[in-house]
């Protein structure tokens, strides 16, 4: 499992992100799904290989929705950073086998009656990737089937979400920290940037999972200084979009203001032995003059003498 899928992986196992995902995705926002009502499911199926003995398959998230103590339906979530030409099989397979554990759990329970032990299954695909998904979405774009055949075989359509591709109003449904998520792909994919827009209202949602969210920001963006601002800041700061791209922004001047001190010092130690103490004076003094030495020792010209020499 590679680093991307193990930070949204670690972001969506927790319940109040994995209702807010089903409320919005499948319930058009309703709170139909409470937390409290989900129950983990183990990720592992076994199956039946041909010549090759029992399997076991292994998927991103499963879990029950309990209402009333009565399990109701098996959610089943499939995180994709790229686009899978096998994922209609995958799916139906990982649903086929769910509903096959419900099949021997039956023979188990001879008394129950028809359809009172079996729930059906839900499998939601997210795709995070910047470009469109682009390979097989049903049964048939995946596998040659003649058409003479195609009556006798349903197309299996997955439920594909292209979470970069989400509307803003369908975006702005979501209540837990999978709103910073959805927004964030969405600025990447739109200005190749993460959040640019600071008059958005979603910098400003308190983060719950701080650290799981900084993780999935760095592994997507490639950018490590979210997950270091969530290793290092204490508890007592302000966990939201806005703080943290407003702490990085300091941290990048001050970095950068190090850097330019550190340069012009290393410019006037070099004039100083070559005995052009006074060319160290007068570029001190004279902004035009420094640049003309900074260009001499091939050096960046765009300085802030007063900033740099606080």
């Amino acid at each position: 499992m590679g680093t991307k899928d193990k930070t949204t992986r670690r972001l969506e196992e927790y319940n109040d992100v994995f209702a807010d995902i089903i409320n919005v995705l499948v319930f058009k926002g309703e709170r139909r799904v409470l937390e409290d009502d989900l129950a983990d499911v183990t990720t592992k199926s076994e199956f039946l290989a041909d010549n090759k003995g029992l399997r076991s398959q292994d998927r991103d998230i499963v879990k029950f929705w309990m209402k009333q103590q009565v399990k109701i339906a098996l959610f089943g979530l499939e995180n994709q950073a790229k686009p899978d030409f096998q994922m209609p099989l995958r799916v139906y397979s990982y649903n086929g086998a769910s509903y096959k554990t419900q099949i021997i759990h039956d023979k188990k329970s001879p008394n129950l009656e028809p359809q009172q032990g079996f729930y059906p299954v839900l499998t939601l695909v997210l795709y995070f990737g910047l470009t469109r998904w682009n390979t097989a979405k049903t049964l048939y774009e995946a596998v040659k089937i003649p058409d003479d055949m195609k009556p006798f075989i349903p197309d299996l359509p997955i439920n594909l979400v292209e979470v970069a591709w989400l509307d803003d109003e369908v975006i702005d449904k979501f209540q837990s920290d999978f709103k910073v998520v959805a927004k964030f792909f969405k600025q990447l994919r739109l200005r190749g940037d993460t959040y640019i827009d600071m008059q958005d209202p979603t910098l400003s949602q308190t983060i719950i999972h701080f650290i799981e969210l900084m993780r999935l920001m760095s592994a997507y963006s490639g950018d490590s200084r979210f997950e270091a601002d969530a290793q290092n800041i204490p508890p007592t700061k302000e966990r939201t979009m806005l703080a943290v791209l407003t702490r990085l922004e300091n941290n990048g001047r001050n970095q950068g203001m190090r850097e330019e001190r550190l340069g012009l010092t290393t410019l006037f130690a070099n004039l100083f032995k070559q005995g052009r103490g006074s060319d160290v004076q007068r570029a001190v003094e004279e902004p035009e003059y420094l640049k003309k030495i900074m260009e001499e020792f091939g050096m960046k010209d765009d300085v802030d003498i007063e900033e740099a020499g606080k």
